[in-house]
């Protein structure tokens, strides 16, 4: 990983401290309906009280949901103002940096949505090993990608990296860090169009 690579990520990550709580306002608590669609589907793929691991949690919306559909969810956020935002209404997120520390254990499920925008291109196949290694055998992913080619930054200050991949070029790198797609979804923006992947780690 270069310096700069690492340097773009921790740029990202101290914007997203100084917006923590403007995103949470802005996101609305209750999932759309293709969201909680995902979110089911992601429950069903794991045995009932299974442990999903969140990561990248931000103000914990998705976590509650899964909650309510039996799972048990480990919430996890790189950015701490997300975290003490989820403390302040009584639940408990924990720091992860998937680009420096291990997952550790091994769920059988991850939650990943709306995070993997924010990796350099080069970072994508580390991050993808390190979900795999945190999955048990035939563990689910559930993620999401920003359609398209090429790398931008966003934001009223320019601040927030986005790199966007093709369906084929994440369907190869999933399948190359040992994960085979079941199901897809979308959501059809002109500007930000979406794809979310329920993803089984093979063998």
């Amino acid at each position: 990983m270069s310096a700069s690579d690492r340097s773009n990520n921790r740029r990202t990550v101290a914007a997203y401290e100084g917006y923590a709580r403007g995103y949470a306002a802005a996101v609305s608590a209750t999932p759309s309906d293709r969201a909680a669609e995902d979110l089911r589907a992601l429950a069903a793929a794991i045995a009932p009280g299974g442990r999903v691991l969140d990561i990248g949690s931000g103000p914990g919306w998705d976590a509650d949901f899964l909650e309510t559909l039996g799972v048990r969810v480990r919430r996890t956020d790189v950015t701490a103002g997300f975290r003490e935002f989820q403390a302040e209404r009584g639940k408990t997120a924990y720091p992860l940096d998937l680009l420096v520390d291990d997952i550790g254990e091994r769920y059988d499920g991850i939650l990943m949505l709306y995070v993997l925008q924010h990796f350099e291109r080069g970072q994508v196949d580390g991050v993808l090993r390190k979900l795999a290694q945190g999955l048990v055998a035939d563990g689910a992913l559930l993620m999401s990608h920003m359609l398209g080619d090429g790398e931008e930054w966003e934001g009223g200050s320019g601040d927030y990296r986005v790199v966007r991949w093709s369906v084929a070029a994440m369907d190869e790198r999933l399948a190359r860090a040992g994960f085979a797609v079941e199901r897809e979804s979308f959501i059809d923006s002109e500007q930000r169009p979406w794809r979310s992947v329920l993803a089984r780690r093979r063998g």
